[in-house]
């Protein structure tokens, strides 16, 4: 292509009867040529030279990285300084980049998220706030801002913004389960987060990556010489102690209800061919099954989470420890079918 050109513009030098129709050819296939490639220039080249094209980016294109509006970095320091009770000169914004998130999920920080593509246009945002470095995302009109909640993971946001009602039913709750005063536990340590959705919020083990999010607390709380972790949303209304709390034994036989433990001893007496006097629950553990095949003792289950709340309870048969699941009314009492019989 350079070498037509080139010899196009010499020709126009020595048949001047072909000057105008040969520089309207040349001004055409330049401007052909522009739609294809994009904006270019065209560098004025001397004679008996090739011609140069450079690319001109358009002007929204430029500096994309840095370009965020002051009015956003003004909501974004102060959000900061919000957070972590210190004036606005105390915050600064030190890097700023230009990004498309796929989706509402990754543009809110979800962790598991969807593959589906729903672009958001904006900047990930970096924060200088008291030596540490916080994560931002912004959309391009600045109506939605979002920190990571990673951030709050790390202290900042700390026992004080739970409300003392919230704290005190939590309190209540590890009370009544451990079998302690009140005034012999307290709240070590809570933690601003937002759960993606309801499975994680129910400490869920395998959840699906729908984002469904959750405003709440992560808390932990001393009971004896152990920590309960909690969560619980922002209202209070919903309080969930971490189901692996109870597999460490700190609620025992005496929660299971009376009759479901009988109902249990006559079904290990029947297979066993044993009195039932000869047997007795060595175990009662409280526990939420995520769905009803983990509840029935499946090796390889789905990643639903439809709960099951109930015990697993152990009975001591001979020499042998059998694994039950129970439900909590009693209803369903699923004996481990790896037992030998």
């Amino acid at each position: 292509m350079k070498s037509n050109i080139h010899s196009s513009i010499t020709n126009i030098t020595s048949k001047p009867s072909t000057k105008v129709a040969l520089t309207l050819a040349l001004a055409s296939l330049l401007s052909v040529g522009q739609g294809f490639i994009g904006d270019y220039s065209v560098e004025a080249a001397p004679r008996g030279e090739s011609l140069q094209l450079s690319q001109r980016l358009p002007d929204h294109f430029r500096n994309r990285t840095t370009r965020l509006p002051r009015g956003i970095a003004n909501s974004i320091i102060s959000d900061a300084a919000n957070r972590a009770g210190v004036a606005n000169s105390q915050a600064r914004i030190t890097r700023a980049t230009r990004r498309t998130f796929s989706n509402p999920c990754n543009f809110n920080f979800g962790e598991v998220c969807t593959r589906e593509y729903n672009p958001i246009q904006g900047w990930e945002v970096i924060a200088q706030v008291r030596g540490q470095s916080w994560t931002y995302h912004v959309d391009e009109s600045g109506s939605q801002i979002v920190l990571d909640p990673q951030i709050d993971d790390s202290g900042t946001v700390t026992n004080d913004t739970l409300p003392t009602a919230i704290s005190n039913k939590i309190l209540r709750d590890a009370a009544r389960r451990s079998n302690t005063d009140t005034s012999d536990l307290r709240i070590t340590k809570t933690t601003r987060r937002t759960f993606s959705n309801p499975c994680n919020f129910n400490f869920g083990e395998v959840c699906t990556r729908e984002y469904n999010p959750i405003e709440g607390w992560e808390v932990i709380v001393r009971v004896n010489r152990e920590s309960w972790t909690y969560h619980v949303d922002e209202s209070g209304s919903r309080i969930v102690l971490d189901p692996q709390i109870d597999d460490s034994g700190i609620v025992t036989n005496d929660t299971l209800p009376t009759a479901i433990a009988n109902k249990i001893l006559r079904d290990a007496a029947r297979r066993s061919d044993e009195d039932e006097s000869d047997l007795r629950i060595n175990q009662a553990t409280r526990k939420t099954f995520s769905n009803r095949c983990n509840f029935n003792f499946g090796e390889v289950c789905t990643r639903e989470y439809n709960p099951i709340e109930g015990w697993e309870v152990e009975v001591r048969v001979r020499r042998q420890t059998w694994t039950y699941h129970v439900n909590e009314s009693g209803s369903q009492i699923i004996l481990d079918p790896d037992i030998e019989r």
